[in-house]
């Protein structure tokens, strides 16, 4: 059955899946074939706006030439060429977020076709992980507001370029990425040229010492967010690169508007004399060594 004033009131389709929950092929089949007869009118599937489904398997039945956003992630061979449909196709496309799995091996060329050739004038967030982004053009993408790299190989030739054309209305940056060149310096140069930044997050491997606060401080009256986290292996936790109390005081004392603070620290010859109060405006400090979570994202480390 498939009522006529449903199919006129949907404008968003959204798989959740619990961490728990056994998700298979024929889960996804079998909830693909609901989908396709609610969703089959033409109407119907242009009047979707939001598509979202992090689970495996993605629902492929039908196209949306009206996303605005596109969020999928577990983008594999069966479903990377309905995602290339939406992305040249979509228009008004304001927010995208692919995850792409092992199995899409999607070299930098592939990598390269995928992402320049799309339609992202309009894409104001965007968020890709396990894709290859060395050749990803950042002038494809000037309407930009929020970016987020996870994994992402090339993400150090890309964050290179980003350098020459930063979007002129970029706050919010958060990379999970190894630095090829050993240093944090291609990650951090764009903040020479962005504007009012609010939200810098940077997990980065391949380091021999801390990320610097230097770049940041340009931003220090506009910054509420900031994650440093440099390690010498990227996913390994226990390799972090700490910082000094006297680092942690000169960050508080200067940006006026910080409210998330994630910061490694090294409090071992630490003096019971030498101690730093808080300043007002944090009011969710996190002060942690492992900011990230499974996806990249910084963890709930409140104190």
């Amino acid at each position: 059955m498939r009522p006529s004033y449903l199919q006129q009131l949907i404008r968003r389709v959204e798989v959740v899946v619990d961490d728990d929950c056994l998700w298979t092929r024929e889960t996804s089949t079998l909830l693909s074939i609901m989908l396709k007869h609610i969703l089959s009118l033409s109407k119907t599937s242009a009047a979707i706006r939001s598509y979202s489904w992090t689970a495996a398997y993605p629902f492929t039945g039908l196209v949306f030439p009206n996303l605005q956003q596109l969020d999928c992630g577990a983008v594999g061979p069966q479903s990377i060429e309905w995602v290339r449909w939406h992305l040249n196709h979509c228009v008004s496309l304001a927010e995208v977020h692919l995850s792409f799995t092992l199995s899409c091996n999607l070299t930098q060329a592939r990598a390269a076709a995928l992402f320049n050739h799309a339609n992202f004038s309009r894409v104001e967030r965007l968020s890709l992980a396990f894709t290859n982004v060395a050749l990803f053009d950042p002038k494809n993408v000037l309407a930009l507001k929020a970016l987020d790299l996870r994994y992402c190989p090339g993400a150090e030739a890309f964050c290179r370029q980003l350098a020459l054309v930063v979007p002129p209305d970029l706050t919010e940056v958060r990379i999970v990425a190894h630095a090829e060149s050993g240093t944090p310096d291609n990650f951090t140069a764009w903040l020479r040229s962005a504007r009012n930044v609010e939200h810098v997050t940077l997990c980065i491997g391949g380091l021999s010492e801390a990320i610097p606060f230097e770049q940041v401080r340009g931003h220090r009256s506009t910054l509420r967010t900031l994650v440093l986290d440099p390690r010498q292996n990227v996913v390994d936790p226990s390799s972090v690169l700490k910082y000094r109390p006297g680092d942690l005081r000169d960050i508080v004392e200067q940006c006026a508007s910080l409210q998330t603070l994630g910061l490694p620290l090294d409090l071992r010859n630490y003096q019971s004399h030498l101690r730093y109060t808080r300043s007002h405006q944090i009011v969710r400090p996190r002060i942690a060594s492992y900011p990230f979570g499974v996806r990249g994202l910084p963890t709930d480390l409140s104190l």
